[in-house]
Order: structure tokens, then C-alpha cells, then sequence
């Protein structure tokens, strides 16, 4: 394990006067959310196996055991590679924050939170403004009290927290996504809703630092998943809704999406297993489906195993692999796979198992057709006839090819060939064992950060 050292440093962005919240878009907007909302019984089928899945692989597992803990997936900060699942809080070690970087398939410790605490919520977004990159948003939790209202960000370019204006409303047990910001704030926001089994939600704007609070959830939920994908029916990769999954609710199975266009709250498909204590986070559908998806993992006691995607396009749960092992009360997140980082993954972190916390860490790899190696098959036996083989094509009478009659009305002849014509060369032969050309190295594996934008 890695120890990044800790900076003193302590870079809080100042504090401005919060904006009134968000005014209500009505007129020709407003039918999106009605639109939708009258499609969704429709477009709703049920639930069924993905064609393509993937499948659950174990990696390293995280060096602090705990339930109750806060995962996003971000670039890693100095001294680890690529992308990084981060780790914040836990009910074992609320003061926790490590990082696991697949590129290097190791974890590191890291600055410690400023506000111990377990049961947070955490989202990736922009730092806010004044600072570069992006950040780690820690929210909410409890502390060994009351819900927090606290705010914090982990700056994966400077290695610090920064102290953010505190929530209107102090929440634990709630859900956090990133989505573009209703009227009246700009650019992308941090949303937190739900929890303490209330239906407030709010939007904090990392430009000017401040909170505004946006429509009210139609069902209070407390304990339930969180994150932003495209909203439902809609193929725009840009338009983003910001959905809250199962939970404590009146409807387990209920599913609701905010689309900050309009300011509403509507109803989505309703998930096929209820959880409470479920995570989530939205990663490339696996071949079958549009891409986009939100994968819901775990939950409920004793932990589920459970696997499931929704894909906003066509309003649709499907069925994928079980986890390993059952996972409740911990973190999801999505970042590129160990050891192939050109192919997606969603990790599942640790969570509760016979009353204490695990570290135990999972990753699903999601298979899709374009991440699939490309390599060349193995050459075919020659053919037979019933008489033997057959001849060798290339000692074979040439083809009379297809061609246009002669001008001449003579039968077509091959020409034959120039006297200083040189033969093609031809390719390198496969190796018989692997398909593969002798000049190729397959071992070459040139990984990349790339990962699907949700925000």
C-alpha cells in the first residue's frame, strides 16, 4: 500500500451571497417532463438478462475494512495513474480516505477527511472556482450525532480538502450526482437529495459556492442510489436528469428523475429488486444496449448479490452476472478495469458482512464489441472434396472475372503478365499457435484515461 504524504494546506474557495433558488421554467418546457412522465408505463418492459454481459473479477482489496462508506471514481492525484475509486469515511473508520488506482492496481492512503464521518454521499464534479480540476464531494453523513450538513472537497490536483458553504439541509443516508445546473445557477452542479427520509434536494454551483434549493422529491427516500445518466428517452448525450433509486420509500420499487431543464421531478421505470442501502453509478451500457447505463449493485440485509442496469433510452432494467460476494452499505463507482484500461469497469468497495465492516473490493467488466482485442483467427484447414483435397487456389485456372463484352466481340483473354513485373509480396505467416502475426506483440497494452463524461 501507498501512502501519499499530506499537505497542510488548507485552500477553502470564499464564501459569496447565495442567489435565490432556481425560478420554475413553465410554458412549452414544461411538456418534456409531462411528456415523459406519460411515456414511461409505455417504454417500461420487463426485466430481462443483458445478451452481453461481463463479468465480476476480484481486485486488490481496500487496506481499511468499513460499512457506511462514500465512493466516486476520479483522476488520481499525484504519485498514482489514471483514474482512481475513491474511499471516503465508514462507520468503522470514519476519518478514512484512500484511493485505488487500476492503472497501477494499488491503493494509497490519503489526506484524512476534515469531517469524520460515515453514511456521506459522494460525487465527482469541477473544483470549485479558483481551483483546477476536478474534486471528490463528500456531503452530509453523521458523525456520531445528528446528520451533518457539511460540505467538503478532495482536490486531486493539489492533494488538499477544501471547507465548501454548508448544505441548506443537514442530510444522512442521502444520494449525490452531478448534472448541468437548473436556471438560475451556470454551468455544472452538485446535487444532494433525499435522506434523513425527507424529499428536500439541492444543487451547490462550484462556481460561486453556494447552494440553491431545486424541486422537492415526489417520494421522500431515505438509504436509497443515486446518479446522473441521460434522462429517460432522450438519445441527447448532453441533456442529464439526476435519478434517486428504491430506498425507504412507499414504493420500494420506485424510481424518480430530476431534469433540471424544467425544475420536475418524474417518475422512470421501476427497478425489478428493491434495496435499501443499494449504490450505483452510471458507466457504458454492455453490447445490446444504448449507451449510458446505470448499474445498481447490493443492498438490503442480509447483502444482496444483485446486478442490475437501467438504460435511459429506452426505459429499461435488464438483469446482469450476481457479485461475488454481497455487498450492502458500501461504495460504487465507475473507472477504467485493472490491468485493461481501455475497457470499463464498476467497482463495488467494501460494505457490511456478519455485523462488521469488509474490504472486500470487486469489478465488474462491462463487454462491449469495441473493447474486445482484436486479434487474427486461426488459419482454417484446407478444404477437402470427396475425390481428396482440393487443388491449391493459387495453382488453379485463372477466374474468368465479370467483365463488360469486348468492343472487338473477341473472347476475353488474361493478358499476360510484363516481363520485369514483380510477384506481391506476401503477408507474414500467422503463428499456428496463437493466430497472430510474428510481428505483432501481444503483449502491448497502451493504457488510456479515457472514460464515458456523465457530467
Amino acid at each position: 500500500m501507498r501512502r501519499i504524504a499530506r499537505s497542510d494546506q488548507d485552500e477553502s474557495p470564499p464564501g459569496r451571497a447565495a442567489p435565490a433558488g432556481p425560478a420554475r421554467r413553465t410554458g412549452h418546457r414544461g411538456w418534456r417532463r409531462l411528456a415523459v412522465a406519460a411515456l414511461a408505463p409505455l417504454l417500461a418492459l420487463s426485466a430481462t438478462t443483458a445478451t452481453a454481459q461481463g463479468v465480476w473479477v476480484h481486485v486488490p482489496n481496500m487496506p481499511t475494512a468499513r460499512s457506511g462508506l462514500a465512493s466516486t471514481g476520479a483522476d488520481c492525484p499525484e504519485g498514482l495513474r489514471g483514474t482512481c475509486v475513491y474511499a471516503a469515511g465508514g462507520n468503522q473508520a470514519p476519518e478514512k480516505f484512500e484511493a485505488y488506482s487500476p492503472a497501477s492496481g494499488t491503493w494509497a492512503t490519503l489526506p484524512a477527511l476534515k469531517t469524520p464521518r460515515h453514511h456521506a454521499a459522494a460525487t465527482t464534479a469541477p473544483c470549485p472556482n479558483g481551483v483546477r480540476g476536478d474534486c471528490v464531494y463528500v456531503l452530509g453523513g453523521a458523525g456520531g450525532g445528528p446528520a451533518l450538513d457539511v460540505a467538503e472537497a478532495y482536490s486531486t490536483e493539489t492533494n488538499v480538502w477544501l471547507s465548501l458553504r454548508d448544505m441548506n439541509d443537514a442530510r444522512t443516508n442521502a444520494a449525490a450526482a452531478t448534472a448541468p445546473c437548473p436556471e438560475g445557477l451556470q454551468g455544472t452542479c452538485v446535487y444532494a437529495y433525499g435522506g434523513n427520509d425527507t424529499g428536500s434536494a439541492e444543487a451547490y454551483n462550484p462556481a460561486t459556492n453556494t447552494w440553491a434549493s431545486v424541486a422537492t422529491l415526489p417520494t421522500p427516500r431515505s438509504d436509497h442510489a443515486g446518479a446522473s445518466a441521460r434522462c429517460p428517452g432522450d438519445t441527447n448525450p448532453r441533456h442529464l436528469c439526476v435519478y434517486a433509486i428504491s430506498g425507504t420509500n412507499a414504493n420500494p420499487l420506485s424510481v424518480d428523475f430530476y431534469d433540471p431543464v424544467n425544475n420536475q421531478w418524474g417518475p422512470a421505470a421501476e427497478i425489478p429488486t428493491a434495496r435499501v442501502s443499494g449504490r450505483a453509478a452510471t458507466a457504458p451500457c454492455p453490447d445490446g444496449m444504448s449507451n449510458g447505463c446505470i448499474y445498481t449493485v447490493g443492498g438490503n440485509a442480509p447483502a444482496l448479490t444483485t446486478v442490475e442496469a437501467y438504460t435511459p433510452v429506452t426505459n429499461v432494467w435488464v438483469t446482469l452476472p450476481s457479485t461475488p460476494t454481497g455487498h450492502t452499505e458500501h461504495g460504487v463507482a465507475a473507472a477504467p478495469c485493472p490491468k485493461d484500461t481501455r475497457n470499463h469497469c464498476v467497482y463495488a468497495v467494501g460494505g457490511v458482512l456478519a455485523e462488521s465492516g469488509t474490504s472486500t473490493t470487486e469489478a465488474f467488466a462491462i463487454e462491449r464489441e469495441n473493447a474486445r482485442p482484436q486479434t487474427r483467427p486461426e488459419p482454417l484447414p484446407a478444404p477437402t472434396t470427396a475425390n481428396g483435397p482440393r487443388p491449391d487456389p493459387a495453382q488453379a485456372p485463372p477466374r474468368k472475372p465479370d467483365a463488360k463484352p469486348q468492343p472487338d466481340g473477341k473472347p476475353w483473354q488474361r493478358p499476360e503478365p510484363k516481363p520485369d513485373a514483380k510477384p506481391a509480396p506476401r503477408p507474414p505467416a500467422a503463428d499456428p499457435d496463437t493466430g497472430l502475426d510474428p510481428d505483432l506483440d501481444p503483449e502491448l497494452d497502451l493504457p488510456t484515461d479515457e472514460t464515458e463524461d456523465v457530467r
